[in-house]
């Protein structure tokens, strides 16, 4: 009996040995066969998407306005400046374009380029004149002879002297940009030559210079606000203007103005800048992409002014305006007093590298 019970009591011992040892060994085997848990790999797959996204981001984001519409030559060149400078850094330097005058008119652009408020801007030349007497010099009349002479002039030494002039307060100048002329056009006596413009009533913005000018053609200078000048030409307060054919069209002056004479007075330059602090900012292959970029922005664009203002030239005679030709000569010999007025202003010297006299 006392036999029995002991064999009983060993094979029980041995049973509950063999159990333990099972467990144990499935306890050790159970860490390396789980699976990587869901959540680990979505947190991985997290960290590289943020990665990626970082990798992406600009290094620079820089602000550009304009006071056109992203249509109008000048905004189609400087959006195409802007992907220019998007491709040739890989995505480094982002330009953001702000039309439309959002960040302000042009004379407070051109103070936020000199504070370093605003990167880039585009203005007309008279707005850096305040400044920088020198550039003065293109609100002259009949300064160039035409298009051509115009550009390779600003794109070569003369230009290049005048952007040195602007560099030293805070402004970098990176290209040049075509604005056209600037014509008369009167609403009741077509001007056909030199001798009808004399005792005309002509609206014109407040500049002594282009005041001196309407003067010295004979005329009688008239400043106006531009929101008024519909109204004036109507009702005969001024006999005429003088502006460029987009903004006749634009403004609906064909509609009480039957008249425009090609005087072609005015050729006037815009330029669009940088500013200085923060060109110094920049990495000097970013500073060699913006340069690449606006030589290619200002080749590209160079023609898209003088299309559209062709295009509305030929608009203002479908509404009726005749389109005039002049002799340009005897106009161009009745501004001289207007340049020995402003000659010390903007340079003497300066005139004569351009006009050759």
């Amino acid at each position: 009996m006392l036999s029995h019970l002991r064999n009983k009591l060993f094979w029980l011992r041995t049973m509950l040995l063999a159990g333990t040892l099972v467990v144990t060994a499935a306890c050790a085997a159970s860490p390396t066969a789980t699976p990587i848990p869901a959540p680990t790999q979505a947190k991985a797959s997290s960290a590289t998407s943020s990665a990626a996204s970082q990798a992406a981001a600009p290094q620079f984001v820089l602000k550009a306005g304009h006071n056109s519409t992203d249509q109008y030559p000048h905004g189609r060149v400087i959006t195409y400046f802007a992907q220019e400078v998007g491709k040739r850094t890989n995505g480094r330097v982002k330009v953001e374009v702000f039309p439309n005058a959002t960040l302000g008119d042009e004379a407070k652009m051109f103070e936020g380029l000199r504070l370093g408020t605003i990167d880039m801007a585009k203005a007309i030349t008279s707005v850096p004149a305040n400044t920088v007497p020198e550039f003065g010099i293109f609100d002259l009349p009949y300064l160039f002879k035409d298009k051509k002479q115009e550009f390779d002039l600003l794109n070569g030494p003369v230009g290049q002297g005048l952007l040195k002039k602007l560099e030293a307060v805070g402004v970098k100048g990176l290209f040049w940009m075509d604005q056209g002329t600037r014509s008369m056009y009167t609403s009741k006596k077509a001007v056909r030559s030199l001798a009808n413009l004399k005792g005309m009533k002509i609206r014109a913005i407040q500049s002594p210079i282009m005041v001196d000018t309407i003067n010295a053609l004979g005329a009688s200078a008239t400043p106006m606000a531009f929101g008024e000048l519909y109204v004036g030409l109507q009702q005969g307060v001024v006999d005429g203007a003088e502006n460029s054919p987009d903004s006749v069209w634009a403004n609906k002056h064909y509609e009480v103005a039957k008249y425009y004479s090609l005087t072609e007075h005015f050729r006037t330059p815009v330029i669009f800048m940088m500013s200085m602090q923060t060109w110094n900012k920049l990495p000097k292959d970013i500073q060699e992409a913006i340069d690449a970029s606006s030589k290619s922005a200002f080749e590209w664009g160079n023609d898209l002014y003088e299309k559209e203002a062709t295009q509305n030239l030929e608009d203002l005679k479908g509404k009726g305006m005749e389109v005039i030709k002049v002799d340009l000569d005897p106009f161009r010999a009745a501004v001289e007093p207007v340049y020995a007025k402003y000659a010390e202003k903007v340079g003497a010297d300066l005139i004569k590298q351009i006009k050759g006299k």
